[in-house]
């Protein structure tokens, strides 16, 4: 793919600048390593982390074999079974061993008694005097957790890599796992940028609007199971210079909304360079998202994203998850990359390379309707950004396109 390029005026010089494309983007953030840190925490703190390591299972699951259900523990496969008594989840297995025709009264948990070869569920048992007797037939095994069938002692519950869900959660406190080592989370911070910006409860003023930038990203955050610290600076180089060193002495990733620019009241880029932030790209053969930075200062790492809503989402999706991604050991960082069929034409101005929002359905795609920089709500209903390369101009109905999935 050709990259664009963009011009701009330094003083009594005009220079230009080779975009990056997309896919050159991705390859950066991708070869860009950071040191990880291995943490050990508590289990129900680990929600959204990632394992540093393999978890092996200290014991047998189940620990014994047990009833999947309410019924009758029979040593035998049909007929009339002598009834000896019952046993119910917790108590120790029944003292007695079945021997062929004898049954105990059993429920969902208990132990198996020794001797018994099935469990009779209740709804197919008929009482007598004495003893039960079963109306179909029972075939061997029927409705035994066997020890062990879910992990056995020293297998793997869980692979290094794994990011920890509920699910996970849940699995490991059922093996007796009460800490585990994962990949410490970063610490992000949020620098907002912009004079215009009114805070929410405040009256909005002539030449106002509000600011939503910072609850977009920190509710991306949250998706991922991370947190963001939001600070708001004017449009000024000196307060933009200590707020981002402030925000980096704090955290290990710094995201940043407006000023990214080159307007004559856009001062990140040069904040950035005076900190000493190492630029691995700025500007990107793209749109929405054109404006965007990222950089690296020792082991942290900033991205300074354009202030048009729909643009931070987008880059949000594409390079900030991905590097956060990367930086928290998730083996999956980069959004899922698929082909999708148009379902209608669409006509593109310029030679950038599109991110559209988008609905996919059953291996086709729509081109969702409000797709300017600036407007968030297409990107609500949106489960995708459909790719159209910088080279073309119109795409017809039917062609297919490349797809990455948001949700």
């Amino acid at each position: 793919m050709r990259c664009g390029y963009f011009v701009f005026l330094s003083r009594n010089y005009v220079i230009f600048v080779v975009m990056k494309s997309i896919q050159e983007a991705i390859h950066l953030i991708e070869s860009t390593g950071v040191e990880k840190e291995l943490v050990e925490i508590d289990l129900l703190d680990a929600l959204g982390s990632v394992l540093a390591e393999d978890v092996l299972s200290p014991i047998d699951l189940p620990p014994f074999s047990q009833s999947a259900m309410d019924g009758y523990a029979v040593c035998g496969e049909g007929g009339r079974y002598e009834l000896l008594g019952e046993t119910k989840a917790g108590d120790e297995m029944f003292e007695k061993e079945l021997k062929a025709g004898q049954a105990i009264r059993i429920f969902t948990g208990a132990m198996i008694p020794k001797g018994a070869t099935s469990i009779a569920k209740q709804e197919i048992v008929e009482l007598d005097s004495g003893g039960i007797f079963l109306t179909e037939e029972l075939k061997k095994g029927t409705s035994i957790r066997i020890q062990g069938e879910e992990l056995a002692q020293g297998s793997v519950a869980l692979y290094k890599g794994t990011e920890i869900n509920s699910a996970s959660i849940g699995l490991l406190s059922g093996i007796g796992v009460s800490k585990v080592k994962v990949w410490r989370k970063p610490r992000v911070g949020i620098v907002v940028s912009g004079n215009e910006l009114s805070s929410l409860g405040e009256d909005l003023e002539p030449g106002k609007i509000y600011e939503s930038n910072s609850y977009t990203l920190r509710a991306s955050l949250q998706s991922i199971g991370l947190t963001g610290e939001v600070e708001r600076i004017l449009d000024q180089f000196e307060e933009t210079v200590k707020m981002i060193s402030h925000q980096l002495d704090k955290n290990d990733f710094v995201l940043i909304t407006g000023g990214i620019s080159v307007g004559d009241y856009d001062f990140v880029k040069d904040a950035l360079d005076q900190i000493g932030v190492k630029q691995i790209f700025y500007k990107l053969n793209q749109k929405p998202g054109k404006p965007i930075f990222y950089g690296e200062i020792g082991n942290k790492r900033v991205f300074a994203l354009p202030g048009n809503p729909a643009a931070v989402l987008t880059c949000f999706y594409m390079y900030v998850q991905p590097a956060l991604n990367i930086m928290r050991g998730r083996k999956q960082s980069f959004l899922q990359k698929t082909k999708a069929v148009l379902t209608e034409d669409f006509i593109k101005k310029g030679s950038r390379g599109f991110l559209l929002k988008g609905i996919l359905e059953e291996g086709k795609v729509s081109v969702s309707r409000g797709q300017s920089s600036a407007m968030l709500s297409s990107f609500v209903d949106a489960n995708c950004l459909i790719h159209i390369e910088g080279e073309s101009r119109k795409v017809e109905a039917g062609t297919m396109v490349d797809v990455y999935i948001i949700r």
